[in-house]
C-alpha cells in the first residue's frame, strides 16, 4: 500500500494547516518583490537646463536634472515620471518607440510641464540682410510655413505643401475640389518681387527666406521662423499621460498631413495641453480609450483637432479661429474633424467650445457611429456648427449653436441619430437640416439614407429657416421644438429635391410632424443680434431665459425621453 494512502484523512488535513501559512508567507514574498521590481524600475526624471547642476550626462534627479529634453526622452521608460521645468523650449517631445506594459493597471508613464512650459517650433533668426524698401533676406535650408515678428505672423507668398503641392504637376492632391479652387484656396500667389508689407516668401531653388516690413529696420525686432515639423509625437503607446504643456509654431505641412501634437496608441491621457499656430492640424489622436480634456488648439492653420478611434472622451476642449491659412472648408478645414478608418465610435464628446473657425465648428465624417456630443457651444464659424456626416447613432443635445454662416446643425446621409434639446439661433440657413441626396454606401455596412432620425425639444430661433427634413420623410419624426421668428425664419420644410416650406400648422397637418410643436413670431432679440455682430463667447441670453421660464413642460414621446441621457426636463432648450 503506498504510504500516503496509509495515512489517516484527519492527519493530513492537519498537515496541510501547517503548510498553510508557510505558503501564505511564499506568496506575499512574491508579491512584495514583484511590486518592488515594478517600482525600481521607474523613476522620476527631470528636465531643468536653467539649474546649475543641469548636465544631460548626470542621474536626471530634481539635484541633478537633465538639460535637454532629447536626451530626457531618451532615458524614459515606461512608468517613468518625467517634469519639464518652466521655459521655453526649442526642441521637439518625441516619445522613442518602447515596449508599453500590456496589462489593465499598469504604471503610468507621465509627462508633464511644472509652470508654464513652451515648446516651439520656431527659431530665432537674426543674420538678415536688407534690400532697401523694408526687404530683408537670409539662406536657410528648409522651407518655412510660418514667420512670426514679435509675435506678429506674417503673410505668406508663394509656398508649397504635403510634397510639392499646388507646384508640383503630379501631385495627388490636385483632383481635388477643382471646382473650388482646389484644397487651398486661400494660397497667395507672388514672390520677391510683388510682396505685401508683413509678409514672406520663400525661394526654394535659391533656399533664400524674403521678408518684408511695413516699418523699415529689423535689428531690435525678434524674427521667428518655424523650422521644426512636430513637437510631441508619440506612436503606438499605452498607458501614457502628458499634461500641462504648450506647443506652438509647427512646420509640418511642407512635406507631410500631420499635426504638430500627434498620439498614437491606446489608454492615452492629455490634459492642459494647448496648441496655438500650427501651421497644418493642432492636435491629431488615432486609437482607442484615448481622454482629452481642459485642451485647446487654436488658430491653427488647417484643424485644430482630429481624432479617431474607439472610446475616445473629450472633455472641456476648445478649437476656435482655425484655418487661418486659407484652406477649402468642403475638404478639411476648421476646428474639429473625425474622419478617416471610421472616425469616432462609441465616443463622448462634452463641453467642446469652437468659435469663429473658418469652416465647420465640429465635423464627424464618414462612418462615425454611437457618438455623443453635448454641452458644447459652436458660434460665429464660417461653415457649419455642427455637421454629423455619412454616419449613424449620433446623439447631439443640449448644445448652444449661434451664428454660423451655413446651417446650425447639419444631418447628411445620417441615420438613427437624435438631435434634442439645442438653442439653435442666428444661424445664416437651416437651424436643423436632414437631408438625403441619394447617396448610398457601396459597402452596405452603413445606412446613408437618412432614416430613423429624431428631432425633439429644440429651440430654433431666427435662423435663415428653421427646420428641414428629407423629401422622402421616412420614418424621421420631429416634435416638440419651438420655433422663433418671422414667417419665413419658422417654417420647416422638406427638401433638397421638391423643396418647400409652410406655416407650421400647414406643415403638422401635411407630414404629421410637429404636433407639438410651437411657433412665436418676431424680430431677433437686439441683445442676441449685437453679440453676434461682436462674436461675443458669452452671447446675451436674456431672451431665451425669459421665453424658457415661461415654457411649460412638453408632452414629449416617453421612449424618445430615454434617448437623452441625463436630461429630464421636457421643456424645450438647454437648461443653461
Amino acid at each position: 500500500m503506498p504510504v500516503h494512502e496509509r495515512i489517516p484523512q484527519s492527519s493530513r488535513f492537519s498537515e496541510l494547516l501547517l503548510l498553510a501559512p508557510r505558503v501564505l508567507a511564499m506568496i506575499a514574498v512574491f508579491v512584495l518583490l514583484t511590486l518592488w521590481l515594478d517600482s525600481a524600475g521607474a523613476a522620476e526624471r527631470f528636465v531643468a537646463p536653467n539649474e546649475k547642476g543641469a548636465v544631460d550626462s548626470g542621474p536626471g534627479n530634481a539635484e541633478a536634472p537633465y538639460k535637454t529634453i532629447a536626451h530626457a526622452m531618451s532615458q524614459l521608460q515606461p512608468g517613468d515620471k518625467l517634469t519639464i521645468a518652466a521655459g521655453t523650449y526649442r526642441e521637439p517631445i518625441i516619445i522613442q518607440p518602447r515596449t508599453w506594459p500590456s496589462s489593465d493597471n499598469p504604471a503610468v508613464t507621465v509627462i508633464e510641464g511644472k509652470g508654464k512650459v513652451v515648446i516651439k517650433g520656431s527659431d530665432e533668426f537674426k543674420d538678415w540682410r536688407e534690400l532697401g524698401n523694408g526687404l530683408y533676406f537670409m539662406t536657410i535650408g528648409t522651407q518655412p510655413q510660418q514667420v512670426f515678428v514679435d509675435g506678429q505672423q506674417m503673410i505668406q507668398v508663394g509656398g508649397t505643401i504635403f510634397g510639392g503641392f499646388p507646384e508640383r504637376k503630379n501631385h495627388e492632391l490636385h483632383a481635388l475640389h477643382k471646382s473650388q479652387k482646389g484644397i487651398w484656396p486661400g494660397r497667395r500667389d507672388g514672390n520677391q518681387d510683388n510682396m505685401p508689407p508683413d509678409s514672406f516668401f520663400y525661394d526654394k531653388g535659391a533656399q533664400t527666406l524674403y521678408l518684408k516690413l511695413k516699418n523699415n529696420g529689423i535689428k531690435d525686432k525678434t524674427v521667428e521662423v518655424s523650422t521644426r515639423p512636430q513637437l510631441l509625437v508619440g506612436n503606438d503607446l499605452r498607458h501614457v499621460t502628458v499634461r500641462n504643456l504648450n506647443f506652438e509654431h509647427s512646420n509640418t505641412s511642407t512635406k507631410t498631413r500631420a499635426a504638430a501634437v500627434t498620439m498614437t496608441g491606446n489608454f492615452i491621457t492629455l490634459e492642459n495641453i494647448h496648441v496655438s499656430r500650427a501651421d497644418s492640424v493642432g492636435i491629431d489622436l488615432w486609437g482607442d480609450d484615448i481622454t482629452m480634456q481642459n485642451s485647446s488648439a487654436n488658430d491653427c492653420g488647417q484643424i485644430g483637432l482630429k481624432a479617431r478611434g474607439k472610446r475616445i472622451r473629450l472633455i472641456d476642449n476648445e478649437t476656435s479661429r482655425n484655418n487661418t491659412r486659407g484652406f477649402n472648408k468642403w475638404w478639411e478645414a476648421g476646428g474639429a474633424k473625425f474622419v478617416g478608418l471610421g472616425g469616432l465610435q462609441d465616443s463622448f464628446v462634452s463641453g467642446h467650445r469652437a468659435f469663429s473657425n473658418h469652416g465647420d465648428g465640429i465635423w464627424f465624417d464618414w462612418k462615425n457611429r454611437n457618438n455623443t456630443l453635448t454641452n458644447g457651444n459652436f458660434s460665429y464659424n464660417r461653415g457649419f456648427g455642427i455637421q454629423y456626416e455619412a454616419s449613424d447613432r449620433g446623439t447631439i443635445i443640449n448644445n448652444v449653436v449661434i451664428g454660423n454662416e451655413q446651417r446650425g446643425i447639419y444631418l447628411p446621409h445620417t441615420s438613427h441619430s437624435v438631435v434634442a434639446f439645442n438653442l439653435v439661433a442666428g444661424n445664416h440657413m437651416q437651424g436643423i437640416a436632414v437631408v438625403d441626396e441619394n447617396r448610398r454606401d457601396k459597402d452596405k455596412d452603413f445606412d446613408f439614407s437618412a432614416r430613423g432620425n429624431k428631432v425633439f425639444g429644440n429651440v430654433l430661433a431666427w435662423n435663415g429657416s428653421s427646420l428641414v427634413l428629407p423629401t422622402e420623410i421616412a420614418d424621421n419624426q420631429s416634435d416638440a421644438n419651438i420655433y422663433i421668428g418671422t414667417p419665413t425664419q419658422t417654417n420647416p420644410g422638406l427638401g433638397w429635391v421638391r423643396m418647400f416650406s409652410e406655416p407650421l400648422d400647414r406643415w403638422s397637418g401635411r407630414t404629421q410632424q410637429d404636433k407639438n410643436s410651437l411657433r412665436w413670431d418676431g424680430p431677433m432679440d437686439e441683445g442676441l443680434k449685437k453679440s453676434i455682430a461682436e462674436r461675443n463667447h458669452n452671447p446675451d441670453l436674456n431672451w431665451y431665459q425669459a421665453v424658457r421660464s415661461k415654457l411649460k413642460p412638453m408632452p414629449i414621446n416617453q421612449d424618445w425621453m430615454k434617448l437623452v441621457p441625463g436630461i429630464t426636463d421636457t421643456r424645450p432648450g438647454p437648461n443653461l
